[in-house]
């Protein structure tokens, strides 16, 4: 637990992992990211079709075409790219922010997005999803244990 508190301090960013997408009763989704190896968690409102999406690919539901976020993973492939990671950079004003960064040979590139869209672009390649330390620093929150929902959430 010590040498996790200590990379805890020096990380600039933490990796976390889609923990749960929940329906909200004013509309949209409450997207939580939960921190590897952590109790820490990161809410982040999201509408309703990213949210649909992502339950989506969770729960391995098919669909007849392409969708948006399968769409653009092929079109990153065709390409010759391939992702390399997600990291929700920055919250300014209330709203989130990611970046999704590419490699295509030797060149790097970084793409400007939602974290809803980001997110469902590495999820369905197994990509994994980064925060910025001072972002969770700032919106995280620390669920115990006893008090946490089962995973699960919304099933359609």
């Amino acid at each position: 637990m010590k040498i996790l508190m200590i990379f805890y301090l020096f990380a600039k960013t933490l990796e976390v992992q889609v923990f749960d997408v929940l329906p909200q009763k004013e509309g949209g989704f409450l997207l939580l990211l939960k921190q590897i190896d952590s109790e820490n968690y990161l809410p982040i409102g999201i509408g309703d079709n990213e949210g649909i999406s992502i339950i989506r690919e969770l729960q391995d539901i098919e669909t007849p075409r392409p969708m948006t976020y399968e769409l653009t993973n092929r079109i990153i492939e065709d390409l010759g790219a391939k992702i390399d990671k997600i990291v929700i950079d920055k919250i300014e004003d209330g709203i989130f922010y990611a970046k999704i960064h590419l490699k295509q040979g030797r060149k790097k590139i970084v793409i400007d997005s939602r974290p809803s869209d980001a997110i469902n672009i590495a999820i369905r390649k197994k990509v994994k999803i980064f925060v910025e330390k001072e972002v969770f620093d700032k919106m995280g929150i620390e669920i115990e244990k006893e008090k946490k929902k089962k995973k699960g959430g919304l099933k359609i």
